[in-house]
């Protein structure tokens, strides 16, 4: 059972700095991440590691490994789903309430253009 807990901050105009900073890196390693896994599966060459270790080392000093595993954890499901679903698709089991299946999304609000302020936290770091 998983369980995802929602918090209503109050932060200082410091800690929200450091919030808002922390929540920008996270979106800017999903983005990085699912931009290399959609090129590759749109080239028909997905591999589920390639470019990982390389964004590992570079946000894990800026974010610190736990967070920056989580996202990538985080990354990796959104595929597997992604996959699951086009594999129940080929075999004609897909669930009826699903019309449209596409590769996970950025962290981006197409409307205000801007990138959605996000992170994911490991329960061990909060």
């Amino acid at each position: 059972m998983k369980r995802a807990n929602r918090f209503r901050l109050r932060p200082t105009k410091e800690q929200e700095k450091v919030l808002l900073s922390l929540c920008e890196t996270s979106a800017v390693l999903w983005n990085k991440l699912n931009y290399i896994r959609r090129q590759a599966f749109f080239e028909g060459r997905f591999d589920q590691k390639e470019g990982v270790d390389a964004l590992y080392n570079e946000f894990k000093r800026i974010l610190g490994s736990a967070t920056t595993q989580q996202i990538i954890r985080k990354n990796n499901e959104a595929w597997k789903s992604f996959f699951s679903l086009l594999r129940l698709k080929s075999k004609g089991k897909l669930p009826s309430h699903i019309r449209k299946i596409s590769p996970p999304g950025y962290w981006k609000d197409r409307l205000l253009n801007k990138r959605k302020l996000m992170t994911v936290i490991r329960n061990d770091c909060y």
